[in-house]
């Protein structure tokens, strides 16, 4: 909304309806569409459409550097994006990262603030703040107030992509007139002086972006050429960590079985969370039948991603599965890791076919807070949970946290006694997903993988059983002899029977006794999460205590 002084003047407010329905006009997959541009009451405004997602600049704040492919991705977007619009005569004018957004779950960048964003539209536009991370991006022509084309634009890209690349920018100052005097009259560094590790393609790409004179940079078709030399040269570079990382087609097979497993069991909690507070609302998840089968050898880890997400199967749970194969990369396949015969022996002394320990809860805060408050939190005493490793990308963009529980210790405080010792698990991992619509909200989920600690289970029931049924035989025969005062083969009918009725009384206790085991293990796991909360509102209320001690010092 265009703020009401400025509004009451007609030139200014003319200017901006005029702008904001310019770029009503552009309709663009990767531009936020512009709905209406009006005047009513005296309020001039524009709607626009909302995209559920963050900022680039947040997502380099949040997690530093961006990979070099994801780096690409984004610039090849935003490019088609402002090509689009230059073709119709508009320039953006104000390219930064706080401009391109990154939409949830697809990852699609989509540019913001076309040819709006403008100081003599809005007063708050010219406070020292603003201005300083606006001049960041200028190109030598805009700081200069010269006439300006689509390659002011591209400028304005090279610098998104230099801090992208680099986690800094072409020109950093203590005020914004330093800045824009650099960006007008120095040479920006080269890219590979900051960054080495940057693949020599796309750092020649964002270099040319930084050219002074708008004539020696690359435009459009050039642009767009030179990216898919870089794209190309990335993806012969061999990364094992990267989502070009290869899969065997079985091991991908398990992956997305696994997957569906996990997503159906969520599915289930949810639905039971549901009938609790009269929820009507379905969750459809799809099925381990309904795997999509891809006939080759071995698959990228992105395009196990993208079938998964097109069976509708949540990146959480294909993270999580890929997160259980890299724990165990010789096995043949994750699903069936476990024998058969020892899943339904399982199942029927044990009562349960549950082989996946989750709990999760919701943040009434943003998913950087919250992410920061899991380490500090559960990495200290009493929880002293390990880091082993992140899997599947940075967690906030859904990589699974893997952490080694610690061993018991004399403390009476040790926290996880039922999850290492009753389930006998060695290791958690958590996931941090998003809520829909509400980026100041997250859920945090904790999953156990049940089977790696079933040997252990059925070995201690079948060790307790025998042992019982051993106690059993002893004291049958010892009745036997009291009773009949009999020697010999004559205790042998007692005893088994006496072995046989202790033995089946322990075995009826098995299912019972794991369930409990479960339910306190599941107890450990809430009392985790309810700790990081409780960590979470103390800040709010008392402040980061690391900020506090620093100040002290």
């Amino acid at each position: 909304m265009l703020p009401p002084a400025l509004a009451a003047q007609p030139e200014t407010r003319e200017r901006f309806l005029r702008e904001a329905r310019m770029a009503a006009q552009l309709s663009h997959p990767h531009i936020v569409p512009v709905y209406r541009a009006d005047d009513i009451g005296g309020f001039a405004f524009f709607a626009m459409g909302y995209v559920d997602g963050e900022t680039l600049g947040d997502r380099i704040r949040d997690r530093g550097t961006l990979p070099p492919a994801e780096v690409v991705r984004v610039l090849r977007e935003v490019a088609w994006a402002l090509t689009y619009a230059h073709a119709r005569g508009i320039v953006h004018r104000d390219i930064k990262p706080e401009n391109i957004l990154l939409e949830r779950g697809s990852g699609r960048a989509i540019v913001t603030d076309f040819g709006i964003a403008r100081a003599d539209f809005n007063p708050a536009l010219t406070q020292d703040g603003y201005v300083l991370g606006t001049v960041h991006y200028m190109s030598p022509e805009q700081a200069s107030g010269e006439p300006l084309d689509g390659l002011s634009d591209f400028y304005s890209l090279g610098c998104v992509g230099f801090l992208a690349l680099s986690g800094r920018l072409p020109f950093e100052g203590t005020s914004p007139q330093a800045i824009l005097l650099a960006h007008a009259t120095k040479d920006a560094p080269a890219l590979r002086s900051i960054a080495p590790d940057v693949p020599p393609a796309l750092a020649t790409v964002i270099d040319r972006c930084l050219r002074k004179t708008p004539s020696e940079r690359l435009p459009a078709a050039e642009f767009f050429d030179a990216l898919n030399r870089a794209t190309a040269a990335i993806e012969n570079t061999p990364s094992e960590s990267s989502a070009s990382a290869m899969i065997a087609s079985r091991d991908a097979m398990a992956v997305w079985r696994r997957a569906a497993e996990l997503q159906a069991e969520a599915a289930a909690r949810l639905e039971a969370r549901l009938r609790t507070t009269d929820d009507t609302r379905q969750l459809v998840s799809s099925s381990a039948d309904d795997s999509p089968r891809v006939p080759t050898d071995a698959y990228r880890v992105r395009d196990i991603e993208a079938a998964a997400a097109e069976a509708g199967i949540s990146q959480r749970y294909v993270a999580l599965a890929l997160a259980e194969l890299n724990a165990a990369p010789n096995a043949a396949a994750m699903v069936h890791s476990v024998p058969a015969w020892k899943e339904r022996l399982s199942t029927r002394l044990f009562g349960t076919a549950q082989r996946t320990l989750s709990v999760s809860r919701v943040f009434r805060h943003p998913p950087r807070v919250v992410l920061q408050a899991l380490g500090r939190t559960l990495q200290a005493a009493p929880f002293s949970l390990s880091l082993r490793d992140t899997f599947g990308g940075h967690p906030l963009d859904g990589g699974v946290l893997v952490f080694d529980l610690p061993a018991a210790t004399i403390d009476p405080g040790y926290r996880w006694s039922w999850t290492r010792y009753g389930a006998y698990i060695k290791e958690v991992r958590m996931t941090i997903g998003t809520i829909a619509g509400d980026p100041k909200q997250c859920e945090v989920t904790i999953t156990v993988d049940l089977r790696d600690g079933l040997s252990a289970n059925l070995a201690a029931s079948m060790g307790i059983s025998g042992g019982g049924g051993a106690v059993g035989g002893v004291v049958g025969a010892i009745i036997a002899k009291k009773a009949f005062a009999m020697i010999g083969a004559a205790l042998f009918g007692p005893a088994v029977g006496g072995a046989m009725l202790m033995g089946l009384g322990i075995l009826s206790c098995c299912g019972p006794v794991y369930r409990w085991e479960l339910a306190k293990a599941t107890a450990e796991l809430d009392a985790a999460l309810a700790a990081v909360d409780t960590a979470i509102r103390s800040t709010d209320i008392f402040g980061d205590p690391t900020s506090t001690k620093s100040l002290l010092q």
